[in-house]
């Protein structure tokens, strides 16, 4: 007679559930398989502790899912779920206007102009969309589903990382990329940062597999996995795929140049004859400056975006604000050099610690120490990277070069950068914890060394030095 009860009762408590959010109760189904996915073919122990944090990363992003719900029930209505604002409020009212639609509710001529409107299409709002046709409204469900694509980004990228760098770094990194608070509010927001960590996780996972050449079907199904992904990112943020296939393309070219010392040189010296070819040829000088040019119109019109500005240029080219497309700046080759020059620091330093302007930057100000921190670790850990899978460590920077190198050149709001930010710093994080594992196992070994008693060496007079 119990197990009946129970299972009835299970079954309410179920119907329950999935009545008041599909989504969650799918999101609560997926977590332990996660788990024993991503912990598949590792030792006991390992797989332990993965899943121990893994199910915490989630368990931790439901907790504040269900916190936002609760903060925001004086504001739940027909017209403001939560009181979403920004792209978050962008995306999911478009969605829904466009179930509405679909579903044949009507709607006004600029209901069909938003849900027509190229402006802001993406595969992420279609996505949104069909899972809003098939389950209903869920504003805080695809905050649930958002928070594991993320995560099985991250389990994703772990699986490359921890053969090529061994279990404590990989571990770490995990454990940075998963809590980090920037990265961790930004993986249960109604935006496509974790849909894009995913299929960018993937790419790189997969282009490991099929640089290593490993047997055909496994380059096969990383192939396919490498299509998939490009695919998703192709219509997911506007140049994603000339992104992602300029980063497969520069680690290649890192993994052959910097194969040996000998190789190093020889890339060493076609950079300089490079340099000193778009130096003295006008036609590739002008081709150069004019892209320079085209970089610097478009940092100026976010310039005067609202928010906490930051500018590169000389002063004079923001007496006239304008759009990049109506944007009349143009540069002499020894502006240029400022410009990118001041654009490399920027994107790396601002803003300083005193520039913060606002309270969000200020509660930002941990965070970004720990950035300069990350920084700062960085070239041990390229080394160690490099002495330990080249492969991996190319694949990692590699990958983040062009994003970082386009962010830095176009952006010019404090608050835009900080979140953009967000698209290169996971990668990185890998590299910087494998960094600071090294100059800890080096602190250590010094103490060891320092501590341990010398050995007794008679000398001349019988004593002992």
């Amino acid at each position: 007679m119990t197990r009946p009860l129970l299972t009835i009762g299970v079954g309410l408590l179920l119907a329950a559930a999935y009545t008041a959010s599909p989504l969650g109760l799918l999101f609560v189904i997926a977590t332990p398989l996660l788990c024993l996915v991503a912990g598949r073919a590792m030792p006991p122990q390992e797989r332990r502790l993965l899943s121990t944090i893994l199910a915490t990363a989630l368990i931790a992003r439901l907790v504040a899912v269900v916190a936002m719900f609760l903060v925001g029930i004086p504001h739940h209505n027909d017209l403001a779920v939560g009181a979403l604002s920004g792209d978050e409020a962008y995306n999911l009212g478009r969605a829904l206007r466009i179930r509405d639609i679909m579903l044949g509710f009507g709607g006004t001529h600029y209901d069909y102009f938003v849900a027509t409107d190229e402006y802001g299409r993406t595969s992420y709002l279609e996505l949104l969309t069909r899972l809003q046709l098939v389950f209903g409204p869920a504003p805080y469900g695809l905050r649930l589903l958002n928070a594991l694509l993320f995560t099985s980004g991250a389990a994703v990228l772990f699986r490359m990382v921890r053969p090529a760098f061994g279990s404590v770094p990989a571990f770490l990194g995990l454990v940075g990329v998963l809590f980090l608070p920037s990265v961790f509010y930004s993986s249960i927001s109604l935006l496509k940062e974790s849909l894009y960590f995913l299929a960018t996780s993937v790419l790189l996972a997969a282009a490991v597999r099929v640089l290593r050449g490993r047997g055909p079907l496994g380059m096969s199904l990383a192939l396919i996995a490498m299509a998939a992904s490009l695919w998703v990112l192709d219509d997911l943020r506007r140049g994603a795929i000339f992104l992602a296939t300029a980063g497969i393309a520069s680690a290649v070219v890192m993994r052959l140049a910097f194969a040996s010392r000998r190789r190093a040189a020889m890339a060493l010296a076609g950079a300089v004859l490079l340099i000193a070819a778009v130096l003295t040829q006008p036609s590739l000088g002008n081709r150069a400056l004019d892209g320079v040019t085209g970089l610097a119109r478009t940092h100026s019109g976010h310039v005067f975006t609202v928010g906490h500005a930051y500018k590169l240029l000389d002063a004079g080219f923001y007496m006239n604000p304008a759009t990049p497309a109506s944007s009349s700046i143009t540069l002499t080759p020894p502006q240029a050099v400022r410009f990118v020059l001041r654009a490399l620091v920027s994107f790396v330093l601002t803003p300083l610690p005193w520039q913060a302007a606002s309270r969000g930057e200020l509660a930002f100000l941990p965070e970004h120490l720990l950035w300069y921190l990350l920084l700062a670790t960085l070239p041990m850990g390229l080394v160690a990277g490099w002495r330990r899978d080249p492969l991996v460590t190319a694949v990692l920077i590699g990958f983040v070069l062009p994003t970082a190198l386009v962010l830095a050149f176009t952006n010019g709001n404090v608050g835009t950068l900080l979140r953009l930010r967000g698209l290169v710093t996971p990668y990185l994080i890998w590299i910087g914890v494998l960094g600071m594992c090294v100059m800890a196992e080096s602190l250590l070994a010094r103490g060891r060394g320092a501590t341990r008693p010398r050995p007794w060496t008679p000398t001349l007079e019988g004593s002992v030095a």
